[in-house]
């Protein structure tokens, strides 16, 4: 039988791929949906805290050997609890299991919050690089960035931003005004980002921007912003489902997806009420079949939504690349079985 491993948070963070390496396992993710690549909607549950979570997310990315051995098989569990920092613990708690593709055998089981969070920020990367490409020219200077919420996604998302847009000015706001002044601080000092600074309210951070990165917390209040203080070629990036970005938002840009069938069956709820089917996913977009979109003569020619509610098969191809990293630095502890 082949060793069960597990994987701390801090082993979890020392194997973690180098930046650009995470920018090609989320490309690759992305690329894989609806093409190579096996993903249920979520599985869930429903804990009895308002605004609570407890998700299973099963993928299968499929190899080229042709008998299954280059395959990546696993899950991720994650439960989300917004009342948790109060009593001072993380909102979310999750585990990524790999199995071995050719027999089942459990593989590893390693903690999934740094996962969540650097697989999430190569995400928004990858879509922002794609409508953002390297060397554009920005007409009125430095490209400018509205980071909504201040909390650890935020963070996660600052290199990244610094990587995929060189020399952005970045403007943070949180209902924390303390936190997101700390994380302006930080953002300031992270390598490819010229300035940044905390103002008070998400009109301020939005206006003027090219880019917008939504990762406010979840929760029962929904936080929505005007899609008139946006201009005509934003490109705004929602981690946060709809907690910032309204239906209204959807229907007057180029809406794009990471994973069709997930978000039509998340909008069978109350979550993303009156949105429109999306124009596109983003694997569509970088594989270049995607469907021409719908006809919306209100929609802004430049003006992107991108909504990526988080696949089970980045955590899986993220966990791969951390387990194959830990087993050369001999990170982990080997499990009876």
């Amino acid at each position: 039988m082949k060793p069960l491993r597990h994987l701390s948070a801090v082993e979890v963070a020392a194997a973690m791929p180098p930046l650009t390496e995470r920018l090609v396992l989320a490309e690759r993710t992305m690329r894989a949906l609806g093409h190579e690549a096996e993903l249920p909607p979520k599985v869930g549950v429903h804990p009895r805290q308002p605004g609570s979570l407890a998700h299973a997310m099963p993928a299968l990315l499929r190899g080229e050997a042709a008998d299954g051995s280059t395959d990546l098989i696993g899950a991720k569990w994650i439960t989300g609890f917004p009342l948790n920092p109060s009593c001072g613990l993380p909102t979310y708690h999750a585990l990524v299991i790999l199995n071995d593709p050719l027999t089942g055998e459990p593989l590893a089981v390693m903690d999934a919050s740094t996962i969540t969070a650097q697989r999430t920020a190569a995400i928004s990367g990858t879509a922002i690089r794609h409508f953002v490409p390297p060397g554009a020219v920005r007409s009125r200077g430095a490209t400018r960035v509205a980071i909504l919420g201040a909390g650890a996604q935020a963070r996660s998302h600052l290199p990244v931003i610094g990587h995929v847009l060189p020399g952005a000015v970045v403007r943070l706001t949180d209902v924390d005004e303390a936190r997101a002044a700390e994380l302006a601080h930080e953002a300031s000092t992270t390598d490819g980002i010229a300035s940044a600074e905390a103002v008070a309210t998400v009109r301020e951070a939005v206006d003027s921007a090219d880019v917008v990165v939504s990762v406010v917390s979840f929760g029962p209040d929904r936080q929505t912003l005007d899609p008139a203080w946006l201009g005509p070629e934003t490109i705004f990036v929602a981690v946060d489902y709809d907690m910032q970005a309204p239906a209204a938002l959807a229907r007057e840009s180029l809406f794009v997806v990471d994973d069709r069938e997930q978000f039509l069956a998340t909008r069978s709820g109350p979550t993303f009420a009156g949105y429109p089917d999306p124009d596109a996913t983003l694997g569509e977009l970088l594989r270049g079949d995607a469907p021409a979109p719908s006809a919306a003569p209100s929609r802004p020619a430049g003006r992107v939504l991108v909504s990526h509610l988080g696949v089970g098969l980045a955590d899986v191809v993220f966990a791969s690349a951390i387990l194959a990293r830990a087993e050369q630095l001999g990170l982990g502890l080997i499990l009876p079985r």
